[in-house]
């Protein structure tokens, strides 16, 4: 097992940096893992200056003895996906579900849509397979309330703290009640894609 973290590495800079090595850091120490910030530091500066121009998709990952290690690959221009509803798998590792590691079995769906949308067993729903969800209504947005019972996505924290996002739950049948109505608009939200439209399939 190891963490890891997915950025957008952009000509040289690494949206939303901050917040992926707080989230690793914090993740480390959770896990007890041995995470080496000055490791980090200078490996995100060879990076940056190795890739100072394009586009990519960057993957950081540290591994349970404490070394880094990384992947780039050009990033795909994808911006609309389409998701279906899902109830959680029982007995997911609370640990697992709230740190971003590399065992992923609990969001892990056999699926005839890009993406899936996962829901609690109180019919809460929590997030994307690949990121956090938000909705559109009455011209606001809001994404589900956090209390560690999903991944706190960077893209996410960083529109919360901008003021964008309002915190408020949905639930599965109230969704598709406003989806059938188009009284909500849904799109996913992560550190790659940053903001997509999502098309439920009901």
């Amino acid at each position: 097992m190891y963490l890891f973290e997915t950025m957008k590495l952009e000509n040289g800079h690494i949206a939303r940096l901050t917040f992926h090595k707080q989230r690793m850091s914090q993740s480390s120490n959770k896990l007890n893992i041995a995470f080496n910030e000055l490791d980090w530091d200078r490996l995100i500066q060879s990076i940056q200056a190795e890739y100072s121009e394009g586009s990519y998709r960057l993957k950081v990952m540290l591994q349970e003895e404490g070394n880094f290690d990384y992947l780039v690959a050009p990033l795909t221009s994808k911006s609309h996906f389409t998701a279906s509803l899902v109830r959680e798998h029982a007995n997911t590792s609370h640990l697992m579900k709230i740190n971003k590691t590399s065992n992923r079995e609990h969001v892990s769906y056999d699926l005839n849509t890009d993406l899936a949308l996962i829901f609690d067993e109180n019919r809460k729903i929590l997030e994307f397979n690949i990121g956090n969800v938000m909705f559109k209504e009455n011209d606001h947005y809001f994404t589900p309330h956090y209390n560690e019972d999903f991944l706190l996505g960077c893209m996410l924290q960083s529109l919360i703290d901008e003021g964008c996002l309002q915190e408020r739950d949905y639930y599965v049948d109230e969704l598709i009640e406003k989806l059938k109505t188009k009284k909500v608009e849904v799109f996913l939200l992560n550190s790659l894609r940053e903001v997509a439209d999502v098309t439920i399939y009901l």
